[in-house]
This record gives structure tokens, C-alpha cells and sequence, in this order.
């Protein structure tokens, strides 16, 4: 049914069309949101006073406070010591293998002094040549006792941890204490006293620390205590400069690295300004794919394309604009009740919805916004979709004050404790609620006009019977006037079932025939027991009167200013029909049936082009139908409208309609429904003989 459209969308002209509003659409909103995301540049240097507050575009890591963060957990994480056993073997070795070369040289025959120097070669130690002299003088018996009693005196020492001299923070003994150990073991000895001392002067030369700090095992500690030290940070709209005050070093670093001074673009905004320029095409392109698929004959309007991009423009702008104010004031709810009013509903809640990601990265992505937007969009488009009256646009905002101020202190709560904010909180969420039904009522008629959208409440205007057109209709062609009743409330049932406008396909149908009022008596509704004029003229002639209507139609809904989806009604409604009756009419009666020409009783069209026209098509002809039906019953009338709606489909009346046959299908069994209950025969009453 949408092939028309199609070809339309497809023709090369269109294409360069919406590439081009598409292309600038983009670049206008990229730039827009640019500014939501590009730092301000100063020409700073050290010791300049700055003039303003310097605030911290996004958040970044403070290398500072975080170098002095790590710093405390170094000093914070305990040093690691181990036990050297090596250090106690190596001292006990070096006491066995000393006086075994000592016993050894006693009985040797070389001289003392080369005796002497040969101790001196392994020793570790430090002897004088004196004590050396004083060893060699000595019974092999006394040596080994001297052995054992240096090995007892190392082992005792060596039975706690020995720790340096500067490693005052552990619990080891120090190595002046393990010499008070040794000279315990020492002196409880029987040796005299010239040989204690050697003894003591060999144990202390071999008394070392054990206990030593390990610093592998302790960076290894200090690496693990690193990984879980959180990073200081400099956050979003944190002053960094004070105005009045002259700027550090430091702070230079900090702008530098925000890239608030200095020319050229910060490589840390440069991945930024990708992605919000992939936000924004993918944002546009699911808009676009969606009018594409849904609403494909919006998006062949250009006004109506250009009143939405507009929109968004506006929308985008006076979020950016109320966000240094409070992001919960912004409007979000503005423009869906705009869209819901203009447009359709389902169109509304798509786009608005969509337009969250701008709003979102403008708020810096605050949670408690996108929530209230979310929750603002729904109820703005739920609370309007059958919008009567401007009463309703109120009675939305109330709703939106009302969701406004339930879901942003529900939030406030669950993100804070500060009460004094979730109040400001919320008063800024309810007026920017009450903005947007502020704004919504007082650009809707001005964007109708503009862009020539005829809303629901300027449609429901019309339907007063009491309009000048209608009051004509009344009084000039009753029969006329309840036919178009009895058309609207079939079409405005059949308009419901498929997601047409109900409100469209009523008013539509109110004054789909007032071409008629230019001859009344000419159609059979108006006769009403009178002569039928059709009688005393020509078939072709007939066929002209009655096919004019549609054109009459047109000419007085100009003249009486219809809007013009009202107008394509008129002129469509009968499509490019054939007037039946009095074609077959002359056909049957004359000697050249091969010469009548079927254009010759044709509508001229066009054929209908919207749900709601072609609706208005059929409920006009199978109201038309089924009255004229005499002893009506529901079989008869079921055969009327199939026999219809059969005609229209194989005459190619419905191939502009955006009508599914699933659509036509469900309009037939509405239609139905309404004219068995109005139609059908009656049970006769008897009467009184």
C-alpha cells in the first residue's frame, strides 16, 4: 500500500535532499554539543593573577595528591626481614676450620712466624701476632676446649634474631647485646683470663646481623599495597584556580593536562570528540531509520522533517542553556508534548526518547535526569495521545509535576542524604515541568501555523455544529448532514482499530460532502419524497453533477479556510470511482454501448492518500450502500460491504492508503458491527385489531 511513498523515497532527488538537511542537521548538532564538552582556553603562565574561577572541565587524576596518596601507603606498609642462616654456619665454620689449622700447626716444623702467617691467611679474625703466639703455645686438649667453648657461645647468640645497628623499629637484639651473650658463655668458662679475652675478640668478629631487611620481599609488598590505592582525583567543575589568586606550577600542569590552555587539541579531549560525534550520527540515523520504517510519509514532508529538527535544535540549545542554571529545570517534557499534539504520540516518545542521549551527555550523563526525562517523555505522550482540548495539554502538566516531583525525590533519596538538596532538587524538576507545559501551549500555535499542522484541538473546533459550514450543511442538505453522521462514526470506530487519527477521520467525515451543498436536490438523501431530477436529464449529465461534488467540495472548503488536510479529504474521498449507476444506465439503453467512454464517469481523483481518507471512502460508500438496501438483514448488508470493499481493492483505490489488508480487514468487520446494529430488520410489533 506504500509503494507510491517508496517510489518517492527512492527518487535521487529526495535522496540528495535528505543527505543534505541530514549532513547539516548533524554538523549543527555536533557543534551544539560541543560546547557542552570543549574545555575554554586561557593564556596563562606562572604567577599570573588570575581573573576568574578556573574550574576543572571533566574529572582527572590529581598526580599530586596521588603521588603523596602512594607515598603514605609506602611508609605505611611494614619493612620485611629475614633470617640469614648462612650467617651462624659461616661462623661456626669459620671457628672449626681455624683451629683445626691450628692443631695442625702445632705439630708442623716450620717456624713460628710462618706459622703465624699462615694462620693470618685464613683468618677471619683480626688477631694480634701476640694472641697468635699465645694460641700456638697452647695444648692441642686446651684448643679443642677453646673450640667448643666459642661454638657454645656463637650457638647461644645465635639463638635470637640479630638485628643492624639502624633497624631500630624490630624486636632483635643488637649486636652489642649479642656481645654480652658471648662473653656470658665466655666467662663461665675455667680458661684464664688472657684466653677469654681471645675468645671474646674471635666471638665478636663473628657476631653479625641475621635478621636483615629484605627488600625484595618488601617491594613485592609495597607493589601489591599500590594496587589497591585508590587515584586521587581533580573532579568536574572543581575549582582549580581561585580568582585574585597568582597561579603555580603545579595548577599549570593541571590546566595543561585538561588542555585549558595552550593551542591545539588535548589528546585526552581528541577520543571525546569521536565518540560524542558517533553518539550524535548513530542518535540521528535511529531517528531517521525510524520515520523511515514507521512514519515514511512524515519524513517525505519537508515541513514537518523541518519543524522536528528544529525542535530538537531548540530542545538541545535550552538544555545547555538551564543546565548552568540546574539540569532538572531543563524543559525535557517540552517538546514530546509538542510532537504528541502535532505529530502522533508513538512518533513523540521515539524521537524525545532518542534526544535523552543529548540530554544526558550535556548533564554529564546524571542519572537522576535521565530518569526524570524518561519518566517525563512517557507521561507527557501517554496523557495527550487523545487530546479534546487544551484542558487535557493542562491536566498533562499537572501529571508531569506531579511524576516530576515523586521520581526526583525518590532518586534524591537513594543517591544522597544532604535533604536541603533533594529539595532544591525537586522544586527544579516541578518547574521545569510546569516549563514545559508553559512552552508546549505557547509555541503549539505558532508551529501550527508555521508549518501548516493541523493539531486535534483545531480539528475539534471544527466539529462545532454550530460552524458556518456545517450549519449549512444542516439547513441546506439535511439528508447530507446525517449521512456525514452516520459516515463519522463509522470511520471514527474504523480509525481507532488501526491506528488512524479517530479525531481526523470524524471531522473529515463531517464535511466530506458539503461539495453537495452547491446542488442538494440532486442527491437521493435530500429528495426526501420529492421529484428525482436525475429523471429529466441526461445520464451523462447526471453523472457530472454528482462527480462535481467532489470538486465543489474543494472550492468551498477553500473558500471557508478547511485546513488542507481537510480539503485532500473532499477531493479524495471518491478516488477515481466510476459512477455505476448511470454509466450502466446509458449503456443499457443506448444503440452504441462500444462508444461510452468509462473516463467520461470517473471521479478525477486522486485516489485517497492517508488512513484516514481512505476510511472516510469506504464508510461513505457502504453507508451509502446498505441504507438503500430495502428489508436490510445481516446477510444482505455483510454482502454489500464485502462486495465494497472488493471493488475498491481490484479498482486500485487503496494503493496510497498506508493501509495493510490486515488494516482493511479489521475496518470491514468495524463497519460491520455499526451497520447490523443501525440497519438490520426490525421485529414488527403486532397491533391492535
Amino acid at each position: 500500500m506504500k509503494m507510491v511513498d517508496e517510489k518517492r523515497f527512492e527518487d535521487s532527488r529526495e535522496k540528495w535532499r535528505r543527505s543534505f538537511l541530514f549532513t547539516m542537521v548533524f554538523i549543527i548538532t555536533y557543534f551544539i554539543m560541543l560546547t557542552a564538552v570543549a574545555p575554554s582556553k586561557y593564556d596563562l603562565k606562572v604567577g599570573d593573577i588570575a581573573d576568574v574561577d578556573i574550574k576543572a572541565p571533566r574529572d582527572i587524576i590529581d598526580q599530586d595528591a596521588t603521588k603523596a596518596k602512594e607515598n603514605e601507603i609506602i611508609e605505611s606498609v611494614e619493612k620485611v626481614y629475614s633470617l640469614k642462616g648462612e650467617v651462624k654456619l659461616e661462623a661456626t665454620k669459620s671457628v672449626t676450620t681455624f683451629f683445626t689449622k691450628l692443631i695442625n700447626l702445632r705439630s708442623s716444623e716450620v717456624s713460628e712466624k710462618e706459622k703465624i702467617e699462615t694462620l693470618k691467611k685464613i683468618d677471619t679474625f683480626a688477631l694480634t701476632d701476640s694472641n697468635y703466639k699465645t694460641l700456638l703455645s697452647i695444648t692441642n686438649e686446651k684448643a679443642t676446649e677453646m673450640q667448643w667453648i666459642l661454638l657454645s657461645a656463637l650457638e647461644k647468640v645465635y639463638e635470637n634474631n640479630i638485628r643492624d645497628e639502624s633497624d631500630e623499629d624490630i624486636e632483635a637484639k643488637t649486636i652489642e647485646e649479642a656481645k654480652v651473650i658471648a662473653n656470658d658463655v665466655i666467662d663461665s668458662s675455667e680458661l684464664d683470663e688472657s684466653l677469654k679475652n681471645i675468645l671474646k675478640d674471635m666471638a665478636y668478629s663473628q657476631i653479625k646481623p641475621n635478621w636483615v631487611f629484605d627488600k625484595d620481599k618488601t617491594d613485592e609488598k609495597v607493589t601489591e599495597a599500590l594496587k589497591s590505592a585508590p587515584k586521587e582525583y581533580i573532579k568536574k567543575s572543581q575549582i582549580i584556580v581561585k580568582e585574585g589568586e597568582p597561579i603555580t606550577q603545579s595548577q599549570i600542569e593541571i590546566l595543561t593536562e585538561l588542555g585549558i590552555i595552550g593551542d591545539g587539541v588535548d589528546k585526552g579531549y581528541l577520543f571525546i570528540y569521536v565518540v560524542l560525534a558517533t553518539l550524535v550520527f548513530l542518535t540521528l540515523a535511529l531517528q531517521y531509520l525510524y520515520m523511515k520504517k514507521e512514519r515514511l510519509r512524515l519524513l517525505l514532508n519537508t515541513k514537518v522533517v523541518l519543524m522536528i529538527v528544529i525542535l530538537n535544535i531548540v530542545s538541545i540549545i535550552m538544555a545547555r542553556s538551564l543546565n548552568f542554571v540546574s539540569p532538572f529545570v531543563i524543559p525535557i517534557g517540552c517538546t514530546a508534548l509538542i510532537m504528541t499534539l502535532l505529530l502522533d504520540y508513538k512518533l513523540a516518545v521515539v524521537i524525545n526518547t532518542l534526544n535523552l542521549v543529548f540530554i544526558a551527555i550535556i548533564t554529564g550523563f546524571n542519572p537522576q535526569v535521565i530518569i526524570l526525562g524518561i519518566v517525563n517523555i512517557i507521561v507527557a505522550c501517554t496523557s495527550i495521545k487523545k487530546v479534546n482540548g487544551r484542558n487535557e495539554v493542562l491536566q498533562a502538566t499537572l501529571y508531569m509535576v506531579i511524576a516530576s516531583a515523586i521520581v526526583t525525590l525518590a532518586t534524591g533519596l537513594l543517591v544522597s542524604n544532604n535533604f536541603k538538596m533533594i529539595v532544591s532538587e525537586v522544586t527544579f524538576a516541578i518547574l521545569g515541568a510546569l516549563l514545559s507545559g508553559i512552552f508546549a501551549i505557547g509555541f503549539t500555535p505558532f508551529l501550527e501555523s508555521a508549518f501548516k499542522i493541523v493539531t486535534n484541538m483545531k480539528l475539534l473546533e471544527l466539529s462545532n455544529p454550530n460552524s458556518p459550514l456545517l450549519k449549512r450543511l444542516l439547513m441546506e442538505a439535511p439528508g447530507t448532514y446525517n449521512h456525514s453522521l452516520m459516515v463519522a462514526n463509522l470511520a471514527e470506530v474504523a480509525a481507532e482499530e488501526v491506528d488512524a487519527n479517530p479525531i481526523l477521520a470524524r471531522i473529515g467525515s463531517y464535511y466530506h460532502d458539503v461539495g453537495k451543498l452547491k446542488r442538494p436536490i440532486f442527491f437521493g438523501e435530500n429528495l426526501m419524497g420529492r421529484e428525482n431530477p436525475h429523471n429529466r436529464i441526461k445520464p451523462t449529465l447526471s453523472a457530472q453533477i454528482i462527480i462535481s461534488h467532489a470538486k465543489d467540495g474543494l472550492e468551498l472548503a477553500k473558500e471557508y479556510k478547511l485546513p488542507e488536510i481537510i480539503q485532500d479529504i473532499i477531493i479524495q474521498h471518491h478516488g477515481t470511482t466510476l459512477v455505476k449507476y448511470f454509466y450502466y444506465t446509458l449503456k443499457n439503453s443506448s444503440d452504441n454501448p462500444d462508444e461510452i467512454k468509462e473516463e467520461d464517469f470517473k471521479y478525477s481523483g486522486p485516489i485517497p492518500s492517508s488512513k484516514e481518507a481512505t476510511i472516510i471512502m469506504l464508510a461513505d460508500s457502504v453507508e451509502a450502500a446498505v441504507r438503500s438496501i430495502p428489508m436490510p438483514t445481516k446477510e444482505k448488508i455483510e454482502e454489500m460491504v464485502n462486495n465494497i470493499f472488493k471493488d475498491k481493492l481490484q479498482s486500485d483505490q487503496l494503493i496510497n492508503s498506508d493501509l495493510t489488508l490486515r488494516d482493511i480487514e479489521n475496518i470491514k468487520k468495524c463497519f460491520l458491527k455499526v451497520l447490523i446494529g443501525v440497519y438490520h430488520q426490525r421485529v414488527e410489533y403486532p397491533k391492535e385489531k
